[in-house]
């Protein structure tokens, strides 16, 4: 599939961030990767209360040296099992954590960054507010997250034996279906394609429904046809109606996919609006909320 040759993983040394580590080892034994271990260190300097400048205050650089040099330690020593046999780069910066992890994944030319929707302590709350988010949004990469990566239902990426990808026809759609279809290809997983379509318009007479439901239900089954044909991909073709989130969800949970592929730029079912094509769309964060199992953003 697509070289996995360089994996990003964000970590701020909560349960959540080893399972990240643990599963991103698991990808690098396979595609023999190289793995980055990156901490950002979000330092607020908070004065103690003893110290030789008077007033009990201690040096703010004293303090800040002492914290980095803390958290240093402990990155040095996460994730060591996990990662066992596999080439480990650990990184640490001061600043913006999404702005750092996107300008790393650039910078060094990264396939694929790993990383939970949850952290913890105050990264916990800057991941759950916009760090994903941001990431997601302004990442050229490929990304890997998911609410229930810690759970444990929580299948190995190299377990995967079921991948779906949901599809919106706008023009990430082909860039999905291929990282989708190679991701399958490489672990002889079977692969979905599924479009989700409205219940029915909001201004649409009741008495249309039925009829509207079997139009756009023919001519979405024709689309997916048409796509996995110019792509040149096998593939089965579903389409499911509903709450765009709610309805991949359900269609994910009921046919036991491992993973969920999407466009970044997933904004529903029509064409997203033109702009970068790398922009994370107004679904996008939604569907892996709903997910039940880790979803990648192409």
């Amino acid at each position: 599939m697509n070289n996995l040759s360089k994996i990003l993983v964000p970590v701020d040394f909560s349960e959540t961030s080893i399972v990240a580590v643990r599963h991103a080892g698991d990808l690098a034994r396979h595609f023999r990767s190289e793995v980055t271990l990156l901490h950002v260190n979000e330092l607020a300097v908070i004065h103690s209360m003893s110290g030789p400048l008077g007033y009990g205050i201690t040096s703010g650089e004293a303090i800040r040296a002492e914290h980095i040099a803390e958290r240093q330690k402990q990155l040095d020593a996460f994730g060591v099992a996990e990662l066992n046999g596999i080439l480990v780069k650990r990184v640490m910066r001061c600043g913006d954590p999404a702005r750092l992890i996107v300008e790393h994944a650039r910078t060094e030319k990264t396939e694929l960054i790993l990383m939970p929707t949850h952290g913890g302590g105050m990264f916990r709350r800057l991941l759950l507010g916009s760090v994903t988010a941001k990431v997601l949004h302004d990442a050229e990469c490929p990304v890997w997250t998911g609410t229930h990566l810690a759970e444990p239902i929580a299948l190995e990426p190299t377990d995967v034996r079921h991948v779906m990808c949901a599809v919106n026809f706008g023009p990430q759609s082909q860039n999905a279906i291929r990282w989708a279809s190679n991701f399958a290809s490489e672990f002889g997983a079977r692969l979905t394609v599924v479009h989700a379509t409205l219940a029915a318009p909001p201004n649409l007479p009741e008495r249309y429904w039925h009829q509207w439901h079997d139009e756009a239900r023919w001519g979405a089954e024709e689309r997916l046809r048409c796509l996995l044909v110019d792509a040149n991909v096998r593939a089965d073709a579903l389409v499911v109606e509903g709450d765009l989130p709610a309805a991949l969800g359900a269609a994910a949970r009921d046919t036991k996919a491992g993973l969920l592929v999407i466009g970044r730029s997933f904004v529903g079912r029509c064409h997203p609006p033109s702009g970068r094509g790398g922009r994370l769309g107004s679904d996008a964060y939604g569907i892996i909320c709903h997910a039940p199992c880790p979803v990648v953003s192409v």
